[in-house]
């Protein structure tokens, strides 16, 4: 092998084993920016726009919510509110 893939080849391994990998964001935590330091959308936040890291309350899908929530949106409306899933109701009760 020629040393300039040896170089490549070490440095691929001390990357990956020196935590520079990203790890996912917990539940709840949605990405929001154009740079690798930008923080997260909390639970219960969407991103509005990426570009100046500018989270909204609100919700466009369950992944914006905590665990025990979910999105819910009236009809045609692009954002929703995270509201607490009925933990006593079954498969065909309403809220």
């Amino acid at each position: 092998m020629r040393a300039s893939t040896w170089v490549f080849m070490l440095a691929s391994t001390l990357l990956a084993s020196t935590g520079c990998i990203i790890s996912p964001l917990e539940h709840g935590y949605t990405e929001c920016g154009d740079f690798v330091s930008d923080e997260p959308c909390q639970p219960g936040q969407y991103c509005v726009d990426a570009t100046f890291n500018t989270c909204e309350p609100g919700c466009t899908s369950d992944e914006n919510c905590a665990d025990n929530q979910e999105c819910v949106k009236e009809y045609g409306d692009f954002v929703g509110n995270c509201l607490n899933r009925c933990s006593h109701c079954g498969p065909d009760d309403s809220w």
